[in-house]
């Protein structure tokens, strides 16, 4: 399956450093070199007494670290809010979000190793066990997906962005558990179509990709909330020929969302973000909404419960 041509390639060799806090470090984990681009804001300090947010970025396939520092731009947030921000790198710059699925080779545990990140920097620096949180773009949204499933015990909210519900998810997400996670995508992407894949099998048709609406249905049942919905529009100011929807699911567990911004006419990028990946793979970027910075707004209103 090729979700690849991930858009931050275009930005995987830059270094661009935000502000001196922000480093390229790496940490061993099962057998693996694992490199990260860290950013901590002027004031948080090793080893200090209050606890502060820490939000993961995980990059697309073709992507890295740094690259997804530069197309998010979250260390300009993190400097405002006074949060932390980790940028890991995939292994040959994508995530294994099928481990475990039949038919994929890919041995990689990231799900491991992002759990083994957070813990060692939460060794390190005052993390709020309560308000870890992890967004991903593409490649990285379905990662994100998978930490949904599995990692709902260490995040408190999650963010997808380009990414859909994807063959073989329901059985490797095991039990259905309540979670608060956010979806953005465009009804123009190219890569990971709003409409879904399916591709001829040897005993028919076969989900490559779910539907954005098919996987908001899925989401809707795992989670537990009602299959009606509270829909607003933003405002069309900068990107007048096209406009944001917001849909959240209502009646869902005391304490937990699950929201689906959809950008009609949108390609396959970071909206808010112009200019960083080529148009005939991200196609238009709208700029009504920043993505990180709505993505922020929705990791606040969450934290873990019973910590």
């Amino acid at each position: 399956m090729s979700l690849g041509l991930l858009a931050t390639f275009v930005v995987a060799g830059s270094c661009l450093v935000a502000a001196q806090s922000a480093v390229d470090e790496t940490l061993e984990h099962a057998g693996y070199q694992r490199g990260y681009r860290l950013h901590v804001p002027a004031g948080i300090e090793e080893g200090g007494a209050s606890a502060v947010p820490l939000v993961v970025l995980l990059h697309g396939r073709g992507g890295s670290g740094s690259g997804m520092a530069q197309l998010s731009g979250f260390d300009d947030l993190a400097d405002e809010h006074g949060f932390i921000v980790v940028y890991p790198d995939g292994i040959d710059n994508q995530w294994n979000y099928v481990d475990g699925i039949e038919g994929y080779q890919n041995e990689v545990p990231d799900s491991d190793f992002l759990r083994a990140l957070v813990a060692y920097l939460a060794d390190s620096y005052p993390v709020d066990s309560r308000r870890v949180y992890v967004a991903g773009f593409s490649n990285g949204g379905f990662m994100a997906q998978r930490l949904a499933c599995d990692g709902n015990d260490l995040f408190a909210a999650f963010a997808s962005v380009g990414a859909a519900g994807y063959g073989g998810q329901p059985a490797s997400c095991g039990d259905p558990e309540p979670v608060s996670i956010l979806f953005m995508h465009g009804t123009k992407d190219t890569v990971v179509p709003f409409a879904g894949l399916r591709q001829q099998g040897p005993n028919g048709p076969v989900t490559v990709l779910a539907s954005v609406e098919q996987t908001f249905g899925y989401w809707t049942d795992r989670i537990g909330c009602s299959t009606t919905i509270d829909a607003r529009q933003l405002a069309a100011m900068r990107s007048a020929d096209m406009e944001v929807h917001v849909l959240d699911a209502t009646n869902c567990p005391a304490d937990h969302q699950l929201e689906l911004v959809v950008i009609v006419g949108g390609g396959h990028n970071w909206p808010g973000r112009p200019g960083l990946i080529p148009s005939d793979i991200g196609g238009e970027v709208n700029l009504d909404i920043d993505a990180s910075s709505f993505i922020w707004s929705f990791f606040e209103r969450h934290a873990l419960l019973g910590r």
